[in-house]
């Protein structure tokens, strides 16, 4: 009697087999190879691209899985008032992702996004650790290479694509096309929609807009040096000839930049995706094409009132000091991350804003287990002293005009961590610098 094969099991065995398939393109692949599971899927089509939409993200997120879905269905750009009631009804979104299948028009887009979450997910963990080893190396500190570098835990995993789905959310609510005025609403209710969650959550997206910033700012430099390596005076004559290039490539271009980004950003991450997977003048085509300031997107969002880059947000926690045990910190999902309580001294965080983040955001802090904390060597050192080391990809202070024009001499590289006067340099400072070497 000979044995079966995948293609002579019974179709309810074949069901099961393709139901816990891990992702999207796994199960095209699959589709494409066997006539005989293709014909089993066109009758269950529903339920099997449900259940393997789903399987694409950690089980711990399904929730902000299916506030991404939802907000899928609302065609952008999202009116103000479709914007504001999707936020007040987030946490009240009905269970229907816990049925057992969905129409294909609701579960299409998560089959589309699963892929490119992935994506970012692994790209940002390549990124970031290898931050954490160059932090490692500047402060002299010993570490434990092979568990820093290890693949993610379970836990790490689920944060990283619960801040990328939040991030997407946030998108696809507040995206503006280029060249509409942007009204002072859709900034309140952007606000609403961070606030919507605890501060350690609005942490994660914020780690996630610092990586994507430091990608795109790599992105920019290599179009700026495409420019420098041509011949100056024809480069002099573009930047005279076409508004937008000379936008782009103009002497206060580094300011111009940072709202670029955003615009780009708001445009959400098969767009970043794209941008920075494409090369030479496809690249600077995608990017010069899209630069429309866009300063108030999600920078201004994670902002407080006066417009500094922290946070005064209340915390559903009880104010007092963490003793170690309890339910308030592990490597869980929804407890309170390691790194969190590291940053603020294992007290119980109640507000955010007291010292500037961002040397820690840019490693991603909140993201990452005890273990991989602990292997790198950060855990006994004071936060403020870690927090003063910022990570930057941009290498000139000058624009493209200013470098070719000479009006400023001799250009100076970024400076890593402190102005060069010494000072803690801000968050501020690390987005936004004049020719002159003073933040904007």
């Amino acid at each position: 009697m000979c044995s079966p094969t995948l293609e002579t099991l019974t179709p309810e065995v074949q069901i099961q087999i393709m139901r816990n398939i891990g992702s999207v393109p796994a199960l095209l692949s699959l589709l494409r190879a066997s006539p005989r599971y293709y014909q089993v899927f066109r009758n269950q089509k529903e339920y099997l691209l449900t259940q393997v939409a789903f399987n694409q993200f950690h089980p711990g997120i399904i929730e902000d899985v299916w506030n991404m879905a939802k907000a899928f269905q609302i065609p952008q750009p999202v009116p103000i008032d479709e914007a504001g009631k999707f936020i007040c009804n987030m946490a009240l979104l009905d269970n229907d992702h816990q049925q057992h299948s969905m129409r294909v028009s609701v579960i299409a887009p998560l089959c589309k996004i699963g892929p490119i979450i992935s994506w970012f997910t692994e790209d940002y963990r390549q990124s970031s650790i290898q931050l954490l080893a160059d932090l490692g190396t500047r402060m002299e500190i010993k570490q434990e290479s092979d568990i820093l570098h290890s693949e993610y835990s379970i836990t790490e995993k689920g944060r990283v694509q619960r801040a990328l789905c939040r991030f997407e959310t946030f998108c696809h609510l507040f995206f503006v096309p280029g060249g509409e005025e942007v009204d002072i609403d859709y900034r309140i209710e952007a606000r609403k929609y961070m606030l919507s969650y605890l501060a350690d959550d609005v942490e994660e997206i914020a780690c996630i807009r610092d990586y994507l910033v430091r990608r795109l700012w790599g992105v920019f430099e290599s179009i700026e040096e495409r420019a420098m390596q041509e011949d100056p005076n024809s480069t002099l004559r573009r930047l005279g000839n076409a508004c937008q290039s000379y936008d782009w490539f103009s002497g206060y271009a580094k300011i111009y930049h940072a709202d670029y980004m955003e615009y780009i950003m708001s445009k959400g991450l098969r767009f970043i995706r794209e941008v920075l997977e494409a090369d030479g003048l496809r690249q600077a085509e995608l990017v010069i094409t899209q630069s429309f300031g866009r300063d108030f997107f999600i920078s201004h969002a994670l902002s407080d009132e006066s417009g500094k880059d922290s946070y005064h947000i209340s915390l559903d926690y009880n104010a007092g000091s963490y003793d170690g045990e309890g339910d308030y910190v592990g490597d869980d999902l929804d407890a309170l991350s390691q790194g969190s309580l590291w940053a603020h001294h294992h007290q119980i965080p109640t507000d955010w804003g007291r010292w500037p983040l961002k040397g820690l955001r840019d490693w991603g802090y909140v993201f990452w287990d005890k273990r991989r904390l602990e292997a790198s060597g950060l855990l006994n050192l004071e936060p403020e002293d870690v927090a003063v080391y910022l990570f930057d990809e941009r290498k000139e202070r000058l624009s493209v005009e200013d470098r070719l024009s000479g009006e400023y001499g001799e250009h100076r590289p970024l400076v890593f961590g402190r102005n060069p006067d010494g000072r803690r340099r801000s968050s501020i400072d690390t987005y936004c610098v004049l020719p002159n070497g003073e933040p904007f």
